[in-house]
């Protein structure tokens, strides 16, 4: 049982040791709530875009158009729209930057699609602010396709009951309008609708449950480099040649030393989950958790004896463990999600402990079960062993 007493104490040590524990417990919960914040909407990090909206037309076309930038509630959420009358006023505002973009609706919009004539939308916009230029550009565009079925109708209209022998010269134009009319009251205009979702399977994951996750893991990572400190140091100040020149075998040594490192990884995932559960992260099936957990703090510790075998001194533990731990993260989906990577970088998080367990972490948040996560279970595991391995092999050659 020595190796269990090794074990509890390097675990002692660490909990004692406040600078550790702030890297470890207070630096992830401090990153998972300003990422979740920063990165959470973009619509509510960019604010309220100022846009103009001018609308001369006298018909009630304009103001179908025009109006949904006041009334519409997600409309209102991404713009801060103002009326104005001057469409060079507004045009002077926008190439000053005080505004985004401005619409221009014409001044005989609604006669001329009325009459089923074409008619023009102008926009100006900010090349400066290209991510709010491209939303309102994309909400015009959408407008103007709107328009476009009611012309549609208009020109049908007209099509056909020019053809008719009447002899009421405001006929055509009664009809047409009451085309149009028809097309844009009736709802005509918005009969296919687009319902936007999520394309995972299972529950949508706020940013805070995606960082909760994927900090965690990161900073489990991180967890391993303070073991390879342990080992390192130990061996520097003689400890564990000592302890080695007892009667405790090797492997009971170094199975206590894992074990340490182990036990300070699961108190740690531990307490980020009990954290995170506060805020309203749900993370789902508590066994499948539990196996992502100890599987990912085992690849850790296996990390852990590979770092502390390959490196000499703790500075170059520091440096081996920062480039190994840095490149995990970065392709394994710890800053920004996998899918923002290129197609060809996507593959690259298959070979990052980070990429396995992030993955697994979001299937169970999803209500994933333990079947689910076995893969990655395994992966985890396998990669854990490889890295004991080279760790040990390269420590006993020592």
């Amino acid at each position: 049982m020595r190796w269990f007493h090794i074990g509890m104490r390097d675990l002692k040590i660490t909990v004692r040791d406040r600078a550790s524990l702030g890297i470890l417990l207070v630096m992830p919960m401090v990153l998972i709530i300003i990422l979740s914040s920063a990165l959470g909407n973009l619509a509510s990090n960019l604010g309220k875009t100022p846009v103009a909206i001018v609308n001369l037309d006298k018909g009630s076309v304009g103001a179908q158009i025009t109006d949904g930038f006041f009334t519409d509630g997600q409309l209102s959420e991404l713009f801060l729209a103002s009326r104005m009358h001057d469409p060079e006023a507004a045009r002077a505002l926008v190439a000053n930057g005080d505004l985004a973009g401005a619409l221009v609706v014409p001044a005989d919009f609604s006669r001329r699609l009325n009459t089923g004539r074409p008619s023009v939308l102008t926009l100006y916009t900010d090349p400066g602010r290209q991510i709010a230029g491209t939303v309102f550009r994309s909400v015009a565009e959408s407008l103007s396709t709107r328009v476009s079925a009611a012309s549609i109708a208009a020109r049908t209209s007209a099509y056909y009951v020019t053809r008719l022998r009447v002899k009421d010269p405001t006929f055509v134009g009664r009809v047409i309008g009451e085309a149009v009319r028809s097309a844009t009251e009736t709802g005509a205009l918005t009969a296919v609708g687009l319902k936007e979702t999520t394309a995972a399977k299972g529950e949508e994951l706020s940013q805070l449950s995606y960082y909760s996750g994927a900090m965690s893991v990161m900073f489990l990572m991180f967890g391993s480099m303070f073991g390879a400190f342990s080992l390192v140091r130990e061996r520097d100040n003689w400890t564990l040649p000592r302890m080695l020149m007892t009667p405790t075998p090797r492997a009971e040594v170094l199975g206590g030393k894992m074990l340490g490192v182990f036990l300070i990884g699961m108190c740690q995932f531990a307490v980020l989950v009990a954290f995170t559960s506060v805020l309203g992260v749900k993370w789902g099936d508590p066994l499948a958790t539990v196996l992502v957990a100890a599987s990912t703090v085992g690849a850790a510790t296996g990390l852990a004896v590979f770092i502390a075998a390959i490196a000499k001194t703790v500075r170059a533990v520091s440096g081996l463990a920062q480039m190994l731990i840095q490149f995990m993260a970065a392709v394994g989906g710890s800053f920004v999600p996998v899918s923002v990577f290129p197609a060809w970088m996507q593959p690259l998080h298959y070979a990052s402990v980070n990429g396995w367990a992030i993955d697994a972490i979001l299937s169970t948040m999803r209500g994933g079960n333990t079947l689910a996560v076995l893969p990655n279970v395994a992966a985890l595991l396998g990669m854990a062993a490889l890295f004991f391995t080279i760790g040990a092999w390269r420590l006993r050659w020592e």
